[in-house]
């Protein structure tokens, strides 16, 4: 499946969609603060989105790359000091034992399985010794649901390009096939509690919790930290 015009119309016109993201984002960001303790980070963040992880990790004042399909969207964070590539994650165009950190926050899931397996290795390769990969994925995700069937042509898909589902086994799997340990992991429904009514808190409290059991009618996402394996 050629998933490049969804990623082009995300990127530019639709590039509103990723509003959202901000809540789960700035949690992973958080995962890398902590594992920095202080210390300048090298970072990578794979599927640039709108740019706001970048311009997190620029504000703190670490080395920032992104590696993303769309040349538009590379072009403008090389505006804003990003030194970002246009390319894929089963070929990721750096070298080797590169980054402390890399970001991988609802990629995998578009992935194929070949394109899994060689993107978790292209991440362990870039990672230094003992770097992190900290990301999402959506959790127990029924890929049935979101399937569609295009009125030009007929070709039915998934609507999102989602091509994956993941519950906490198999992430763990797929990740230590690219010699990355988890450390950490979780289930979790990201929501922003700061907007709406009291009454909208609410719901958005026990959708939360709901998430965090893990069921799927909360559309929890599965987020993750591993390790790069020194073995």
């Amino acid at each position: 499946m050629n998933q490049e015009k969804i990623w082009d119309y995300f990127q530019n016109e639709g590039v509103d969609a990723f509003s959202d993201s901000k809540v789960r984002l700035g949690f992973l960001f958080r995962k890398a603060l902590r594992i920095a303790r202080g210390k300048r980070l090298r970072v990578l963040n794979i599927g640039a989105g709108n740019g706001w992880m970048e311009r997190q990790c620029l504000e703190v004042g670490w080395k920032t790359y992104s590696l993303d399909p769309n040349e538009s969207t590379i072009e403008n964070l090389l505006r804003q000091g990003v030194l970002g590539k246009v390319g894929f994650i089963e070929s990721i165009p750096f070298d080797t034992d590169v980054f402390d950190v890399v970001f991988c926050s609802e990629v995998l899931e578009h992935l194929s399985d070949r394109q899994l397996e060689s993107g978790l290795n292209e991440i362990s390769r870039v990672l230094v010794n003992t770097g992190f990969l900290i990301g999402s994925v959506p959790y127990m995700e029924n890929l049935s649901t979101n399937i569609t069937v295009c009125p030009g042509c007929g070709k039915i898909f998934n609507r999102w390009g989602h091509l994956q589902t993941f519950d906490k086994r198999r992430i763990q799997i797929v990740l230590r096939g690219g010699n990355l340990v988890t450390s950490e992991m979780g289930k979790y429904a990201f929501l922003d509690f700061r907007k709406g009514t009291l009454r909208n808190k609410v719901g958005l409290m026990l959708h939360w919790g709901l998430g965090k059991m893990g069921l799927t009618i909360a559309s929890p996402s599965l987020y993750f930290v591993a390790r790069k394996s020194s073995t």
